[in-house]
Formats: C-alpha cells, structure tokens, sequence
C-alpha cells in the first residue's frame, strides 16, 4: 500500500488541484523506483505540465524532490540532486 501521508502536508493547502493531481499521479508512479528510474518520471510530469499550461513553484518542487527521493541512499540523492541540476529549467 502506498504511503499518502505526504497528502497531509499544509504546503499542499493551496497547490492548483491540476497540479496536486499531477504530483498525486507522480508519487505513485515513483513509489519504490530506484534513482535511475525517476528522473525520466520527472520528465514525463514536467511535460504533462506544459501541456496544460501549468508549473510547480520553487516551493512545490522542492517538496516534490523530497517525497520522491525520500527511499534513496544518500548516495543516490546526490546522484539524483546533480542529474536534476543539470535539467533544463523553464
């Protein structure tokens, strides 16, 4: 069973319902990935985005970073965190 405590979050309050379905559809996507795996996923969500003329904040982002790569060793964050630096930024 995935684990949707993440949904209490009061940064989620005031998210765009679109986006909070998006980032709701990520999360389950990213649930037990390894690292490789979720930088296309996040790919995929950024198009997804676009395509309905949305984007996550700084905020939101940040936050989606850290659900997603809450299961991953420290050395697979940094890995992740310098693969994401390198993503182009819109």
């Amino acid at each position: 069973m995935a684990d949707t405590s993440w949904t209490n979050n009061p940064k989620l309050k005031n998210v765009d319902p679109r986006k909070l379905a998006i980032l709701m559809e990520l999360m389950k996507e990213a649930e037990g990935k390894p690292m490789d795996k979720l930088i296309p996923l996040l790919m995929n969500t950024n198009k997804r985005l676009q395509e309905q003329d949305l984007t996550f904040t700084k905020d939101e982002s940040d936050m989606m970073i850290e659900l997603i790569s809450k299961n991953l060793t420290p050395k697979e964050k940094m890995q992740f965190e310098m693969i994401r630096k390198m993503m182009p930024k819109k």
